[in-house]
């Protein structure tokens, strides 16, 4: 049977289970009130589709929204997509979608079911912004721009001009100093990572955690050491930590080597989403795939390639979430 028909299936069973009231898995993250967001678990899912490996992206708007549904349901144990969602978001929540618009960026069809999934958990659509750094780079890479009061909007931090969408005050965290975007800092109170599996000329990769570099005003500072702890500190801060409900990885297709900016030549299209409430667990899951490419091609592991993801080992030694691969429950739909 292909993965094709596999997958297919078991989005079906999904729906089936939830028509017929079937107990779907449960497990500790249940524990929290209706609304609020449950502690954070450290499962992984890495939705695929054949599918998804053909054609444009956004000819499978319908099929990603099945598969990030039935993602939430299987990492929350909910009985059909809308409980599931509501685990996570509530309708007073104020939704940054976070998205890498450099290079190699985010589809806006994978944020299009992002929004869609947070519509079902009746967060208004008013409430929810779709952000980079720059307009200009949010044009290019496919979003629609929008600044009124009405509809998801989407627009940079340096909307009107360079500098002028950060706050003026100077945070610490660790071991840098930046001014934070006035939208992660005053416009929104939870956040959604949704980056882009790919790999980074110095830290290793770009993935969740090193996506908030596009948060802070002054990011070519802290690219010395891997970018290490840098990345950590950025994420450590009041803004970005504690707001942070889920990433979604926009793996419908990977790139292993030339990151962040685009390089064709070694693209591949993976097909598929990467899933997680716990951003460390997802962000290591992630290098461990961009190697296991990067392999398959005959390339250095990104360690032996003198750009090891050390960021991602040194936010588990903090407490932020789970590093080790040994430790993260891999659920493949």
């Amino acid at each position: 049977m292909s993965t094709f028909s596999t997958r297919r299936q078991f989005l079906a069973q999904m729906g089936a289970a939830a028509a017929a009231g079937a107990v779907l898995p449960t497990g500790p993250w249940l524990d929290a009130a209706q609304g609020e967001a449950p502690e954070r678990s450290s499962r992984v899912i890495i939705a695929r589709d054949d599918a998804l490996a053909g054609g444009s992206v956004d000819e499978h708007g319908e099929l990603l929204r099945k598969l990030l549904d039935a993602s939430m349901q299987r990492l929350s144990g909910a009985q059909d997509a809308a409980a599931a969602w509501r685990r996570w978001f509530k309708p007073t929540d104020r939704v940054g979608i976070k998205v890498n618009t450099l290079g190699h960026t985010t589809q806006p069809a994978v944020v299009d079911a992002v929004v869609a999934g947070l519509r079902q958990a009746d967060v208004p659509a008013e409430n929810i912004i779709i952000w980079d750094r720059f307009d200009s780079e949010l044009d290019k890479a496919g979003f629609k721009l929008n600044r009124s009061a009405s509809g998801v909007k989407c627009y940079g931090t340096d909307a009107e001009e360079v500098g002028s969408g950060y706050q003026s005050n100077v945070e610490t965290s660790g071991e840098i100093g930046s001014c934070y975007s006035r939208i992660i800092a005053e416009q929104i109170d939870a956040l959604i990572s949704v980056p882009v599996l790919k790999d980074h000329s110095l830290a290793g990769v770009s993935l969740g955690m090193k996506n908030f570099y596009g948060a802070i005003h002054n990011p070519n500072k802290y690219h010395d050491r891997n970018c290490d702890p840098y990345v950590v500190d950025v994420v450590s801060h009041r803004f970005v930590r504690p707001r942070w409900r889920l990433t979604v990885c926009d793996a419908t297709r990977g790139q292993c080597h030339g990151g962040p900016m685009k390089n064709p030549g070694y693209a591949w299209p993976f097909g598929g989403l990467i899933i997680g409430t716990d951003f460390v667990a997802v962000d290591a899951v992630g290098a461990d795939l961009l190697d296991g490419e990067r392999k398959n091609r005959g390339l250095k592991l990104l360690a032996d390639d003198k750009r090891p993801t050390n960021h991602i080992a040194t936010a588990g030694a903090r407490g932020l979430g789970v590093a080790d691969l040994s430790r993260i429950e891999r659920i493949e739909l």
